[in-house]
């Protein structure tokens, strides 16, 4: 266990403008420990429990799948990270590690919005979800797609617009959204005719079914499209 008062507080960069008040409840709320370099913070769809924030060091986020890790984003000191925990009941979309060996503090979803913004956690959250939410659940999509080929990012859109879009149907999810395969292959940075050949397969395959411009999608064929080793 490390301790941290408000003046250790007071000179990261991006508390510098917090009240004394805030930043002496914060200091007093925070757990801080040390990290060793490559030591996990959180993991991947791990429950998001905790609020987090770099003390000293470098923390490094990264998405791990297909194989392949994408660094999303190297955290400098003053960040505070782990923020899918004010969410209740959900994971973390990443993976966090110290990139080298880092202080870092975590601290309580309902005690980190006390704190820094002033307001119950219960008048935060309706707000939170509505908005900056969203917001990051679009961001956290388009990590997802990097390193996908264009039949598995296909097949994640089509996942993503019957969340979004989606109607239950007794064959599937009914995307409500007519969609042109020229504005898919927009979305998912590819040609018409690549769009056009993988839908026919997918179509093929029962993974999809197609009346007219309207996709009814099978979202567990999808899944496993999206899953699949190139």
């Amino acid at each position: 266990m490390v301790n941290v008062d408000a003046k250790v507080l007071k000179q990261l960069k991006n508390l510098s403008r917090l009240w004394a008040s805030q930043l002496d409840k914060l200091a007093r709320s925070l757990t801080v420990r040390t990290f060793k370099k490559d030591e996990i913070v959180f993991d991947q769809d791990e429950q998001a429990r905790l609020v987090y924030l770099l003390i000293s060091g470098v923390a490094r986020v990264s998405y791990n799948g297909h194989e392949r890790q994408t660094i999303v984003s190297l955290l400098s000191p003053g960040e505070f990270f782990g923020l899918d925990s004010l969410m209740p009941e959900s994971r973390h979309p990443f993976r966090c590690d110290a990139f080298e060996t880092s202080t870092i503090g975590s601290i309580k979803p309902r005690v980190f919005v006390e704190t820094l913004l002033g307001t119950s956690y219960e008048n935060f959250l309706p707000g939170f979800t509505t908005t900056l939410h969203l917001s990051r659940q679009s961001y956290i999509h388009c990590i997802r797609g990097i390193g996908l080929d264009v039949r598995r990012r296909i097949a994640l859109e089509l996942s993503n617009l019957a969340e979004h879009f989606g109607s239950a149907d007794s064959r599937g999810t009914l995307i409500t959204l007519a969609i042109s395969h020229e504005t898919l292959a927009s979305i998912v940075g590819a040609s018409r005719q690549q769009v056009t050949e993988y839908l026919n397969e997918f179509d093929r395959r029962k993974i999809i079914l197609r009346e007219g411009r309207r996709i009814i999608v099978n979202p567990k064929n999808l899944r496993k499209v999206i899953e699949s080793k190139p």
